[in-house]
């Protein structure tokens, strides 16, 4: 389903709740809507709750997946199994909602009014919520047909536990949750917030998020950069100043400093002849049975880069080739029906006969030869996932300079865990077109921070923390972080980037 405007709840929901696929290929059972379904008490509950508001679904094939990590899955189909109508996700533990999506009534263009919209999006919760409907606060931003709920106790927002339901017309498209709402957690979990941080001591724990970083091309001035910006969870414990997590989580994770050897290899490729000769010759990849098409066009980011795209024919793998005014800068590996798969693997693999330390060390002796020569030093960033297969690790590799990580100096190397192959490398370095500035000459973190609050007031509520990927079920208060909006500082004027 393709919701223009649609909040990125789902995938936050989904990495908690996924690794990918997220259902296994055999589901627990198929039958009509209305047979006894074998759910749990309270996840039936909430299943005959939907039939009540969306009687149609009573005449739809139904199958219900195992549950996952805690989630099943109900796809309803129409009884010919041409078309999917609708997909609910459902806690096996509360019973309750995580996900509704209605594939018919998102086909249908039968904008309502604010007011419209309201109505029945508040019909829609009241119905699967019963009294605790009345703990959430409706707001509506730019588009008519989405109504955000969140929960408030002792006054306060609860910044996880949210209701995001989209409406046209006549009915309801979507429900997305935020990780807190499906645990129902009882108000008397949430308590009373006793002492908190003082305002002047803010910027002294948000000093810790800040994250100083080289750019060796900052689009706002198209030179190289000493920045500042937030790399934080979006929560803080109110209390304590320290970091809280949450599902959307994504803060930079850097390993210990890798001293390296650059070898400044780069490799020509005018044609297709050219890609499958770098492949064989330079990168030792088995090229019998292959050639290469040029698939597409890459639009370029900087102005003057021609990208193209090559893609092979023949072969029991499927390869990818990317150049850049016309040198080799990354190829891709994939096994026949072998698809890239999402980050919620986290770095663990399928069935490996590598460990993550194996498959670094076989990452680092690749990439060392084609390291731009000024490379002596690299860092990866633990947190970044890119392109992995079921079977693969990935490596985000960033250069140093002076010891501080460069943005737009990575490197990419994906090894296959089982094999101990490269299935991806993708050169992503940017050569700075003058002098990096001192960073001997950066502000504090502690003022870059006294900066970002200024423009960014943190605000005061609960957030169900997350745990090893798992979401705790006792509330803390937080302070809740802007990480949503755009904030890049340049470390030594301490002027923000527009």
């Amino acid at each position: 389903m393709n919701y223009t405007k649609k909040l990125v709840t789902t995938m936050l929901t989904a990495s908690i709740l996924a690794t990918t696929p997220m259902w296994g290929q055999h589901p627990v059972l198929t039958a009509q809507a209305e047979t006894n379904l074998g759910l749990p008490p309270a996840a039936e509950q909430t299943l005959q709750t939907i039939y009540t508001l969306q009687p149609d679904l009573k005449s739809m094939d139904l199958m219900i997946n195992p549950p996952k990590n805690g989630v099943y899955e109900l796809l309803f189909h129409s009884t010919d199994q041409k078309e999917r109508y609708a997909r609910l996700l459902l806690d096996a533990e509360t019973g309750a909602l995580h996900t509704y999506e209605n594939e018919y009534e998102a086909k249908q263009k039968n904008k309502p009014s604010a007011a419209v919209a309201k109505q029945n999006a508040d019909a829609f919760l009241q119905a699967l919520l019963g009294d605790d409907f009345n703990k959430y606060r409706a707001s509506q931003e730019s588009n008519d047909w989405q109504v955000t709920y969140t929960r408030y106790e002792n006054g306060l927002p609860v910044f996880t536990d949210r209701y995001v339901v989209g409406v046209n017309g006549k009915g309801v498209m979507y429900v997305d949750t935020l990780e807190g709402a499906p645990l129902r957690a009882s108000s008397e979990l949430f308590v009373q917030p006793g002492k908190v941080l003082v305002e002047a001591k803010l910027p002294e724990k948000v000093a810790s998020f800040m994250e100083l970083t080289y750019s060796a091309h900052e689009k706002a001035t198209g030179k190289p950069a000493l920045t500042y910006s937030l790399k934080s969870s979006g929560y803080m414990n109110a209390v304590t100043g320290e970091k809280v997590e949450s599902a959307s989580s994504h803060t930079s994770r850097y390993s210990e400093v890798i001293a390296v050897k650059s070898g400044g290899k780069r490799f020509s490729a005018r044609n297709a002849d050219d890609v499958k000769r770098v492949l064989a010759e330079q990168f030792q990849l088995n090229m019998e049975g292959i050639s290469f098409d040029t698939d597409e066009r890459i639009l370029p980011e900087k102005k003057g880069v021609e990208g193209t795209l090559f893609k092979s024919k023949g072969g029991t793998d499927k390869i990818l080739v990317y150049t850049n005014n016309k040198d080799v800068t990354g190829f891709q590996i994939r096994k026949e029906g072998e698809a890239a798969k999402a980050t919620q693997h986290h770095n663990n693999p399928e069935n490996v006969q590598l460990t993550y330390e194996e498959a670094k060390e076989k990452a680092v002796q690749f990439l060392q030869p084609y390291l731009d020569a000024s490379v002596k030093e690299l860092k990866i960033d633990q947190s970044k996932i890119s392109m992995p297969t079921a079977t693969a690790y990935s490596f985000s590799f960033f250069a140093l300079h002076d010891g501080v990580v460069v943005s737009d100096q990575e490197y990419l190397v994906n090894v296959d865990g089982q094999t101990g192959e490269i299935v991806n490398f993708m050169d992503y370095f940017t050569k700075p077109t003058a002098p990096f500035p001192d960073k001997k000459k950066a502000i504090s973190k502690e003022a870059a921070a006294k900066l970002f609050l200024k423009a960014h007031p943190t605000e005061l509520g609960y957030v169900f923390p997350v745990l090893n990927r798992k979401v705790q079920a006792r509330p803390v208060p937080a302070y809740s972080i802007d990480t949503k909006s755009y904030f890049k500082l340049d470390a030594v004027t301490g002027k923000a980037f527009k």
